[in-house]
């Protein structure tokens, strides 16, 4: 290649690699995901390695000529005017200058080498697939990565209601909620969705939908959590892409880190910690599962779940425990709301 050429693929390579690095600092410091971070570094370290392996450091700087770039930066942009904009908005812009220059590089190597103009392809829908996650997902993930008590709703154990006791629970602090009817399947099911999906803007919160995929989707929800006999979590990423968050039910050291490593579910529940009537089929596994999961740092959050009370939230936490998924011991109480505050009180100790 000639040195313009070069000049090209150099300006491009460095484009790619500062507007993925602008998008994966929003992600690592304000969302705190460290698994779309890392996939980000492995994208930005991929543009090196392959451009390294037929360019050399000094043939792509040597072909550098800023001072006669003609759109070289002038001291009046500079002075600019400062422009409203949040930082999800500028990581999403890094994510867009990054795409487009990946296909310069991409379409300008496609002649002289085939394979790496096809790696950079494969790097460009990855990116596509990030901007996705950002714009669909990654607010919800940031709620759920903060929550220390997610309330899990079921109609017919609500004392005070369904929707009187989702509201007392979000104006209690909660900010994860899950719909978990079993008997409901119709318009009905999809019209408490709806209504609870509406309730979570207002309080800034996130709702997710046990089992159902279609309803997750159809009612607008943050994501949808799936037990081990429900649908593989591969497939739900098939048909949702990474505009749904998805959680996993573990009962094993084995089945969590199937379900990050593999499955690449958004959160885990582990249990059951106690004896629960909540749940058929239940599986229990007491504290000691919660003392191995706390050992493996997985990168995900976790909540333990099964039969938790708030007289048992010393004794979690100091399994290593930082996040609890309740039901009755907040749906069935008298007052919701206090019973809420109470268990974020005692998380937060």
């Amino acid at each position: 290649m000639n040195v313009d050429d070069l000049r090209l693929i150099d300006a491009n390579a460095n484009r790619a690699r500062e507007g993925i690095r602008t998008a994966e600092d929003y992600i690592r410091f304000k969302v705190s995901d460290s698994r779309w971070a890392a996939r980000l570094k492995a994208i930005r370290h991929s543009i090196s390695e392959q451009l390294g392996s037929v360019f050399s450091s000094e043939s792509l700087c040597s072909a550098r000529n800023v001072s006669s770039d003609p759109l070289k930066p002038s001291q009046e942009e500079g002075n600019r005017d400062a422009v409203s904009e949040n930082s999800k908005a500028v990581a999403h812009r890094g994510l867009k200058r990054a795409q487009e220059a990946l296909r310069v590089l991409e379409e300008y190597l496609r002649g002289s080498f085939p394979k790496i103009s096809a790696e950079f392809s494969l790097s460009r829908y990855a990116l596509y697939e990030t901007e996705q996650w950002l714009l669909n997902a990654s607010d919800a993930a940031q709620i759920i990565d903060a929550s220390t008590v997610y309330v899990l709703l079921t109609g017919s154990l609500c004392k005070s209601g369904l929707m009187k006791t989702a509201e007392a629970t979000l104006k209690g602090g909660a900010r994860l909620i899950q719909l978990r009817e079993k008997e409901d399947t119709g318009k009905e099911l999809l019209k408490q969705a709806r209504d609870l999906q509406s309730m979570c803007r207002t309080y800034g919160a996130v709702l997710i939908c046990n089992d159902r995929l279609d309803v997750s989707l159809a009612a607008g929800a943050a994501g949808v959590h799936l037990g081990q006999s429900d649908l593989p979590p591969a497939d739900v990423r098939r048909i949702a892409g990474e505009k749904l968050l998805i959680g996993r039910s573990t009962h094993s050291v084995e089945q969590a880190r199937q379900a990050v490593k593999v499955d690449q579910a958004d959160y885990i529940a582990i249990g059951s910690m106690y004896e629960t009537s909540t749940k058929a089929g239940r599986i229990l596994v007491g504290l000691k599962l919660a003392e191995e999961i706390a050992e493996q740092n997985l990168p995900v959050p976790v909540f333990a779940i099964g039969g938790i009370k708030l007289e048992k939230v010393k004794e979690l936490k100091a399994a290593g425990v930082r996040r609890i998924a309740v039901s009755t011991a907040v749906i069935a109480d008298a007052d919701p709301e206090s019973a809420t505050r109470k268990l974020i009180e005692a998380m937060a100790s």
